[in-house]
Parts: structure tokens; C-alpha cells; sequence
């Protein structure tokens, strides 16, 4: 068994911040407006009844380029420039604010998000804009703490009586970047060579491929006396290949590259080869067998694992749901305990901006509430430590660990950043396709799983339902005793995270990253997930939804291209 040092893990891949990035937030345009505007507010503000106790403004300017290919043309092709504001306003006070939720609605984590004015002559319009947008928080805020006084009247004793909010340390900060910078026409030509690749295969139903580049500057002010100017920056090369089985399952194969500059995306070759590639799983899905549901051995591939722990561990551990009485509270009460296997240590650590090479999106250096991004140790050799925390306390944990974060348009709560899982032993991947062998002749079954690749899935986490999770694996393979492999569709994997957690026999030593998006009540922030290869003793595998219509009766166009397509 090969062992991995915990701190040289952690140490790797924190981003290099060069001098000539940082800048003086005082001379910030944006930054002293809206601190002007503020100041002036709020002083205001917190006499009324109910008082405005805390206020923020998150100023957001957004430099966005998408292009996109389809059926062998370009399909869209766009270039914008916005910026936005949002306005925080806090009514009552920490113990008991406008925020509190008690009953379920997701239209209480809404907060609009304003179009603003350029930032130009003597900022009049702009600080006008900001008024405006303020009068309209500070009238929301204080209707809905009137509606939570009113609520909480009749309302049951809470489990965890916590503060709704804890005060954020006061920081300053300031840092710039240059812009992403890309060649536009080669991409173009790449993604019209790769999509015209596709064309004539009649297993393709539809494919996209696309670039899309999102950068800008966040500026946040608060009353505590917060000042900061953040840059961001996301670039993604992607494609998606999508057929249909005559029987109604869908099939999808996809590779997505986040990039930071034109050095780091694929080559024309590396990029056909990979799209060739999923062709060809893509149409061996389509003629696979269809799967069976029963319990096996399975290994779980590295970016599989990343997302398999991404949903099942992941909002479990979310620290503002602890003291929702609707959550079913698998790990509320755990801290100190066991809770996956020993083999297991998993950090969420925003501060890392690459690894092993790979741009990872769930970067930033402070949250969307203004609190300085930190490693934060989840889980250590399976015992769990800590939750993840925004400004909303829980019992046990009465501060922020800098994860507040949402959408453009949504409330900040406790979400994932970066979720790396750590193996204390590892063995080349090769072994653990051994050891999966071993294990399916010891348990006497007919053959195993390997899980290629998930697209995601859900997890139930309200009392209302089982504490359980479904997740769409989109390429499995059985694994008979013999060695033999063959894929299979319709897959899905089902179970339990207390269950689930504790079946890892072992580790691989080939982490990857998964890199995507994660929707919640605060709407959909960008995350990603570093895992090794798993094997688990069980994995329950159960039938994959099929829709109700057939696929086309016709071929597309393009099948005559390449004959035999009839």
C-alpha cells in the first residue's frame, strides 16, 4: 500500500498572488460610491422600527463570450457587458432577523439583483441607482421580519435555537487580473471540425459543442466595514454527444475542459481524439445490454467518486440545514464520530486555484458574505470535524469558515467550494481492478461494476423523505470473474450515505477532478470536486427512468453523407 502525506495534499496548488496584482482598495471608483451611498443609508436605517442592523452592497462587473456549434454551423455567438448589484438588508436583529426560515419556500432566499448605470461623470447616477435598490431591500427585509415575528408565534420550540446571523470580521482587500485572453477563430474552427466529426452518425440524435468565457471584478461593502475588489475568471471548452435507445433510455457522453489560458486547452488532436472517443462509447451504449438491478462490488473512478461525494456527503454537511428542523440531520449529531470509512479524510478548501494542472472553478478567495476563504477539515480518517459555515450559526459552531455563497439573484448560505478526498493508502489503479476481481469471486457474485463517469443525480436531505440519494451514471461497465468487460445502460446507482460511506475497501492512487456547477436553495455556484478511485464492497444498481417517445423515424440529413445509415 502506497501512503500519501496529508500535508504535502494540502500545501499543493495555492494560487500565486504576484505583487502587481494587488491594487488600493481606496482608489476603487466602485468601492467608494458605494461606500458613500452606505454610509449615508445606513445611518438611517438602524434607527428605524425594525431597525436595518446590517447592511451590504455586492457590486459585480461581468465580461461574458459564448460560442457555440451545432450540426456542423455555428449556433450562437455572443459578446456582453453587465453590471449588476445586489443589496443585503438585515431587519431585527442577529438573534431573530428577516432570514429566518420557517416554513419551506425557496422564494426566501430570493434578493434581485440590479442592472446598473456606467460608472462614469460624477457617479450621480449610479449612487441613484444604489438608493433606489436600497429603499426596495430595506422595505423586503423589513416585511418579511415582520411575517417571521408573526410565524414564530405559533411556531414549534426549535432543535437549535441559534442566532440567525453572526457578524463577519471586518477585511480589506484588493486584487486585479489581467484578462482571459483566447483565440477565437481557431477555437471556432476547432469546434466546427469536431462537430462536422459527428455528422452521419445516425446513434447521434444531437450534439453541441461550445466556449464560453465569463470574467469580471466583485466589489463588496458592508456596515462592519468591509472592503473588498475580487476578480473571477471561468473559461470552458465543452461538448455534448446525445442519443436515444429504441425502448426510450437516453444516452449522453460529454468531456468539459476549464481553462484559464489558450496554453492549457487541448490540442486540435487531443480534442478529436476525445470526441472520437465518446463517439465510439456512445454507440456501444446504444447496443449494450441493459442492466439489471442488483447489489455488487464496484469501483467508482476518480471523477465518479468526486461527484458521488459532492452528493452524498456534500449538503449533508452544509452547516445552515443543521438547525432546519425539515433537514434529516444525517450528521447534525456525529461530530466526533465515525461517519465514512477510516480510509477517508475530506477537506473543502476554496483557497486552491489549480490541481495537478486543472483550473479548479470552486476558487475564490473570500465568500459571497465578505469572509476570507480557509481549508476546512470535514471529515479526518472517517471521523467527522466540522460543517461547512456562513454567517448563519449552528450549535457548536458559532462563526463563519467562509463558505456563504450563491447566484446572482439569490441569499448567501453555507455551500461547497473545492471537496477533496484524501486516501490515507492508495495502490495503482491497476490493483484495485484485482481487487474488485477478488472481491466479486469471494462474495460469489456474477460480476461487478466499474462506474466510469456520473452526470449527477439527486439526494433527498427533508424529513419528509428517506435520507437517500440517485445518481445517473452515464458509462458502466460489469466486470465478469474472468476479466471480461461490457458495458451496460440504464444504470442507476441508489442507497444510503450512512451505508454507502462505510463500503470503501480501498483506494487508487489516480486522483482527477470533477469540475461543474451545484444547484441549491442559493441557486447555482460553480464547484469542484478532487477524488481517487474507490473500491466498494456494495453498490446497489437499480433501472434507469425511460421517457415515453421513440427516436426519429428519419435519419438525419447528414447519414446519407457517409452511407449505410439507412
Amino acid at each position: 500500500m502506497k501512503k500519501i502525506l496529508l500535508a504535502g495534499l494540502l500545501l499543493g496548488g495555492c494560487l500565486p498572488l504576484a505583487a502587481q496584482g494587488l491594487c488600493d482598495i481606496s482608489a476603487q471608483r466602485p468601492i467608494q460610491l458605494l461606500e458613500t451611498e452606505l454610509n449615508r443609508s445606513f445611518k438611517t436605517l438602524k434607527k428605524q422600527k425594525p431597525s436595518i442592523y446590517y447592511l451590504s452592497y455586492t457590486y459585480t462587473q461581468t465580461d461574458e463570450q459564448a460560442l457555440s456549434v451545432a450540426e456542423g454551423g455555428i449556433a450562437q455567438k455572443d459578446k456582453q457587458q453587465n453590471a449588476y448589484l445586489q443589496v443585503m438588508a438585515r431587519a431585527g436583529s442577529p438573534k431573530m432577523d428577516n432570514t429566518r426560515t420557517l416554513k419551506i419556500d425557496y422564494d426566501d432566499f430570493y434578493q434581485p439583483q440590479y442592472t446598473m448605470p456606467e460608472l462614469s461623470g460624477d457617479g450621480k447616477a449610479f449612487r441613484t441607482a444604489v438608493w433606489r435598490a436600497t429603499q426596495e431591500a430595506a422595505e423586503r427585509a423589513q416585511e418579511s421580519f415582520s411575517r417571521v415575528q408573526a410565524d414564530s408565534v405559533n411556531a414549534a420550540k426549535r432543535s437549535d435555537d441559534s442566532n440567525d446571523f453572526v457578524f463577519p470580521p471586518k477585511s480589506t482587500y484588493c486584487r486585479t487580473e489581467a484578462p482571459l485572453s483566447f483565440d477565437l477563430e481557431r477555437i471556432k474552427a476547432l469546434l466546427l471540425k469536431a462537430s462536422e466529426q459527428v455528422q452521419g452518425s445516425a446513434f447521434v440524435l444531437d450534439s453541441s459543442f461550445s466556449f464560453t468565457v465569463s470574467q469580471g471584478s466583485r466589489y463588496f461593502v458592508d456596515s462592519v466595514g468591509t472592503r473588498l475588489k475580487t476578480p473571477f475568471a471561468y473559461a470552458r471548452l465543452s461538448y455534448t454527444l446525445d442519443g436515444q435507445t429504441a425502448d426510450g433510455l437516453n444516452l449522453t457522453r460529454s468531456e468539459a475542459y476549464d481553462v484559464l489560458k489558450e496554453s492549457e486547452l487541448p490540442s486540435e488532436e487531443q480534442f478529436l481524439a476525445a470526441v472520437q472517443k465518446s463517439l465510439a462509447e456512445l454507440q456501444t451504449l446504444s447496443q449494450a445490454p441493459e442492466a439489471e438491478p442488483m447489489t455488487a462490488p464496484a469501483i467508482l473512478k476518480n471523477r465518479a467518486m468526486a461527484v458521488f461525494v459532492h452528493e452524498v456527503l456534500g449538503h449533508r454537511v452544509e452547516g445552515f440545514r443543521q438547525k432546519d428542523d425539515a433537514f434529516g440531520k444525517t450528521f447534525t449529531d456525529k461530530v466526533g464520530q465515525p461517519v465514512v470509512s477510516p480510509l477517508l479524510t475530506i477537506v473543502d478548501d476554496a483557497t486552491l486555484a489549480y490541481f495537478d494542472g486543472v483550473p479548479l472553478r470552486g476558487f475564490y478567495e473570500y465568500d459571497d458574505e465578505g469572509v476570507k476563504a480557509r481549508p476546512v477539515t470535514l471529515v479526518d480518517k472517517g471521523v467527522l470535524k466540522n460543517f461547512l459555515m456562513s454567517s448563519s450559526p449552528i450549535k457548536g459552531f458559532p462563526k463563519s469558515n467562509g463558505h456563504g455563497r450563491a447566484q446572482a439573484g439569490r441569499r448567501p448560505v453555507a455551500r461547497m467550494g473545492n471537496t477533496r478526498v484524501i486516501a490515507s493508502e492508495t495502490v495503482p489503479y491497476e490493483q484495485l481492478e484485482e481487487m474488485l476481481l477478488a472481491e466479486i469471486k469471494r462474495q460469489g457474485k456474477p460480476y461487478g461494476f466499474i462506474i466510469e463517469d456520473l452526470s449527477g443525480g439527486f439526494t433527498q436531505t427533508g424529513t419528509y423523505a428517506p435520507q437517500a440519494f440517485k445518481l445517473e451514471p452515464t458509462l458502466v461497465y460489469r466486470l465478469y470473474p474472468d476479466g471480461r468487460k461490457e458495458a451496460v445502460r440504464g444504470a442507476d446507482m441508489v442507497g444510503t450515505p450512512l451505508v454507502s460511506f462505510n463500503k470503501v475497501l480501498a483506494a487508487a492512487d489516480d486522483y482527477a477532478v470533477f469540475n461543474g456547477s451545484c444547484g441549491a436553495e442559493s441557486g447555482w455556484v460553480p464547484v469542484s470536486a478532487i477524488a481517487p478511485s474507490v473500491l466498494l464492497e456494495a453498490l446497489e444498481i437499480e433501472k434507469t427512468y425511460k421517457n415515453s417517445y421513440k427516436p426519429p423515424v428519419l435519419p438525419p440529413p447528414s447519414a446519407d453523407k457517409k452511407g449505410g445509415n439507412k
